[in-house]
């Protein structure tokens, strides 16, 4: 039924309208190993730098479907304040068209307060995407991308070293253009019912 509803809505879009996918993630300053070949009986060549605490990034993001680009806004949390910081953010680089956001149910993304702000930015429209559907929202590709490119099997000496690695990688999705045109596509994968 979403997927309908994406269809449709996609198929009117005039040309200054956009789709945004919104989701928020929350890397950790620890290092996360991946994946790796090692070498039966070599194990002890292959030791991994790590760090402890428990410091981690609340990143609130938004992707723009049609041009690839994201904002992403880091937060102390993320609440229904951060919800309207980012929705507020998008209305500042959008402001002609319709503004299509396809969110998941979090319950600050129902909060009042949000949809009090919406009354009053009515070429918003809010999607909801069923729930334990991550498949359907591209953003989740966008976090597993910078996961590879940024945490994965890579260790930061510094909580500073990693926020900023983190936030620039961001700043320059341009340099991915390539690698997320093919990655970013509304081609949903359909889970089994």
């Amino acid at each position: 039924a979403f997927l309908k509803i994406y269809r449709e809505t996609k198929a009117k879009l005039t040309p200054n309208d956009r789709i945004y996918f919104i989701d928020s993630t929350h890397p950790q300053y620890n290092t996360q190993p991946s994946y790796g070949w090692i070498l039966k009986g070599k194990a002890n060549d292959k030791l991994v730098k790590t760090n402890s605490g428990r410091n981690r990034l609340n990143l609130n993001g938004a992707l723009n479907f049609n041009d690839k680009t994201a904002v992403v806004l880091e937060e102390k949390t993320i609440n229904k304040e951060a919800t309207i910081r980012l929705l507020e953010t998008i209305a500042k680089r959008q402001r002609k068209g319709k503004v299509y956001l396809i969110l998941d149910n979090a319950s600050y993304h129902h909060a009042w307060v949000v949809r009090r702000w919406r009354l009053h930015h009515s070429r918003f429209k809010l999607l909801f995407i069923p729930s334990y559907s991550p498949n359907l929202n591209l953003i989740e590709r966008l976090w597993r991308f910078f996961h590879q490119k940024i945490t994965w099997n890579r260790y930061f000496e510094t909580f500073e070293e990693f926020k900023s690695t983190t936030l620039e990688f961001f700043k320059n999705l341009n340099l991915y253009e390539k690698e997320l045109s093919t990655l970013l596509t509304d081609n949903f994968q359909r889970l089994p019912a």
